[in-house]
Order: structure tokens, then C-alpha cells, then sequence
């Protein structure tokens, strides 16, 4: 079957340092509308339009699956416009896809915004879907959760839920220990992603959730118990089960950079999903500001509760996976699969999170002092009717 996004116009993007699956190659890249189309050597592709690239590094967009708001916008009070313009902002950084995360709160609340998102979701094509943290988790570990957000496992709630969400519900952070495991069974029956968290799980629940179809874990060891050497608990059993993937926040404060190397050497980086957890004071430098219902600051670097709890994270995805970059060293191909294509392999988005053939030209193009440009399906993010690139890229045809 074609693919319906590919058009006519045959686009060149000459000389990249390709970040691909499986290595990291200078090539020129070919695009026909929304898809890349083909690669080729070093200055052997033709098109209606080319662009050299002069070596810069191109990664896939990234897909942030766990991000409350940014620069003071609050995805679970923002309105449809407001929630896809932030979106449209995001975009502008190298994300280029994401799913709203909501909070859990009163049903009445957790519903407008749900449905808040699903109406953004029409808006903003970067929005795919929306990640719902809660409301089934324990009282023992709901961090910066609010009281109000841990309720009793309920299947008519759940069916109102996912109502409100407009089948745009696809991702739900719940404890196993909270969930009837026949009910955890039927997650995926719906469309919803079970991913386990803000647990008080022994190591035996955590198997059985498992085996009742939870393929995915939310912040891993962040709201969990810790691991001790004669009960390994939630984190030991993510961390050894190959079927599931871990997500982990690189922001330098939630996890250690030694844990961060641990989870590679244990899952390998195509285990792990990087996501920010990203709250509203994010890009806003020292600020303060009220999150989960409580007064949250921020001092530029992490955001915390008046008791010094972490509340979600001031750091954006591309910024955390630089910092780890920097720090552990890793390479082109590690960054892009967690930043990317984990992601999209975990949630089942088709034709994203990587450099390929028929995939989505969704694309960051990275210049010496940051992002260059931002490509989502082919098209400048800035502005999708004006030039594909910046005057900093040379067209050459």
C-alpha cells in the first residue's frame, strides 16, 4: 500500500550526520512530502529542492509521553488553545510529538481536562494522545500528587475516563497493588498503556502486573520503593524483565548518573524511555508557581514542594538528553533511540521516532550552538507555509 503522506515535491537534505538505528552516517536524506523517502551517499541524491546540510548532526523529533506544561502553561488547567499553542512551542525545541500528562484530582476535574486535551489533540498536530498519571495509585507514594488524585479502583470511573478522553487516552500510570489484575488485563482491550508507578508493589505484584500486560513503568524509581538486597521490590523486577521499558528522567536530580548507567547496563538504552516529567515552571528560570495543588518553586534547575519533595521536573527532553549525553558519554545511536524511537515503538506510533525509509520526516537539524530547525512531517515548525529551512542552511537548488 502507498503511503498517503508522500508528494511530489522531491526535497534533498545533502550531507547530515544521520543518527540512525543502528549507527550514526553522513548521507543525504530524501523526502516527498511528509516521509523520507530514501538515503544516499554524500551528494548523489537529486530533488526540486536541496539543501546542504554541511555535516550538521539530524536526530528524529522527539516524543516527550510523560510532560504536564511548560513555560508557565499548565496542561491540566490550560484550555484546548492554550494547550496546543504550548504544544506548537514545544515543537519549536525538537519535540515534535507528545502526550499531555495529566493529574489525578476530583473526577469532574480529571475530565475537563481530559477533555481539554482530546479538543487540543484536533489543534496541534504534535499532540497524540494523553497520558493520564493515576488516579489508581498508592497513598504511600503519590509524591507531589495530590490527596485528592488517589482514588479506589472504580471500572465505572474508568469507563467516564476514558469517555471524557475522546479515545485519546493512551497512556495510565496506576500501582499494581491498586489495580484488579483481571482489570489491568483490560488496559490494552481499550487502547491504554498500563504503566506501573507511584507503587507500593512487592516484587510478586510487580511480576503479575506484568503478566497481566504492563509492557512499560512510569519514572522508574521515582515514587517506588527503593531496591533492598533481600526484597528487590518494583525496581529490581522492571529493571530485569526484558518486556518492559523503564522510563527514566535525565534532568540530573530524579535519577543519579550512576542509576542512569546502571539501567543501561542492565536494559540497554532500547529499554529505557526518556521523558522529561517536565511541570509549568519549566523554561522559566527562578519562578514560583502552584502545581498538583500545592506551591511548587523552582530555581531554575529543579522545582520542589515547600518540604523539598520533587515536584515533575524544570528540565525539557532535549536539554536532559544533551546533559546525559555530556555526562555518560553516550552515543548518537543511544540518544536517539531513547529519545525517540523507544517511544514510539512503546505506544505504537506508526511511522515515527526514527531515521527510515516510509517514516515521518519528523526531524531536528542541530547546529553548533543548538537547535538549527525543527522539521515535523516535512515542514518548518516555524512556519509551515515559509522557507523548510532557516537562511543558516544553504539551498543549493
Amino acid at each position: 500500500m502507498s503511503n498517503p503522506e508522500v508528494s511530489d515535491i522531491r526535497v534533498v537534505l545533502r550531507d547530515g550526520q544521520l543518527a540512525l538505528p543502528d549507527r550514526v552516517v553522513n548521507a543525504d536524506m530524501v523526502l516527498e512530502g511528509a516521509v523520507i523517502v530514501g538515503l544516499a551517499p554524500v551528494g548523489t541524491a537529486n530533488g526540486d529542492e536541496v539543501w546542504d546540510l554541511g555535516g550538521r548532526r539530524v536526530t528524529p523529533g522527539f516524543i516527550d509521553t510523560h510532560i504536564h506544561g511548560a513555560n508557565g502553561v499548565n496542561f491540566n488547567q490550560a484550555d484546548a488553545e492554550t494547550l496546543a499553542s504550548c504544544a506548537e512551542d514545544l515543537a519549536r525545541t525538537g519535540i515534535t510529538s507528545i502526550y499531555p500528562t495529566i493529574v489525578p484530582g476530583p473526577e469532574d476535574a480529571m475530565k475537563d481536562a481530559l477533555a481539554n486535551c482530546a479538543r487540543a489533540a484536533e489543534l496541534s498536530p504534535s499532540i497524540m494522545g494523553i497520558h493520564l498519571e493515576g488516579p489508581f495509585v498508592s497513598a504511600g507514594r503519590r509524591g507531589a500528587l495530590p490527596e485528592s488524585g488517589v482514588l479506589s479502583w472504580d471500572d465505572e470511573l474508568m469507563n467516564r475516563l476514558l469517555e471524557a478522553a475522546g479515545g485519546k487516552l493512551r497512556i495510565m500510570t496506576f500501582a499494581p497493588e491498586e489495580v484488579p489484575f483481571a482489570s489491568q488485563k483490560k488496559f490494552s482491550m481499550v487502547g491504554v498503556e498500563g504503566s506501573i508507578g507511584h507503587t507500593c508493589a512487592t516484587a510478586e505484584e510487580t511480576r503479575l502486573a506484568i503478566e497481566s500486560g504492563a509492557r512499560r513503568c512510569t519514572h522508574l524509581c521515582n515514587a517506588m520503593p527503593a531496591m533492598h538486597h533481600r526484597d528487590p521490590g518494583p525496581v529490581g523486577v522492571l529493571l530485569l524483565d526484558e518486556r518492559v521499558r523503564c522510563e527514566v528522567i535525565l534532568d540530573g536530580h530524579h535519577l543519579s548518573n550512576d542509576l542512569v548507567k546502571l539501567a543501561l547496563k542492565l536494559k540497554g538504552a532500547h529499554g529505557l524511555i526518556a521523558v522529561s516529567d517536565a511541570m509549568p515552571l519549566a523554561g522559566m528560570g527562578v519562578s514560583t508557581g502552584v502545581f498538583c495543588g500545592q506551591e511548587v518553586c523552582s530555581d531554575g534547575h529543579r522545582a520542589t514542594l515547600v518540604d523539598g519533595t520533587l515536584a515533575g521536573s524544570v528540565t525539557l527532553l532535549p536539554e536532559a538528553l544533551l546533559r546525559t549525553e555530556k555526562e555518560l558519554g553516550l552515543s548518537g545511536v543511544e540518544l536517539q533511540a531513547m529519545g525517540s524511537l523507544n517511544a514510539a515503538e512503546d505506544i505504537g506510533l506508526p511511522r515515527r521516532g526514527s531515521i527510515r525509509t516510509d517514516y515521518r520526516a519528523d526531524l531536528v537539524i542541530h547546529g553548533a550552538d543548538g537547535v538549527d530547525a525543527v522539521l515535523r512531517g516535512g515542514l518548518s515548525v516555524e512556519d509551515s507555509d515559509g522557507p523548510r529551512l532557516p537562511a543558516v542552511v544553504q539551498r543549493v537548488l
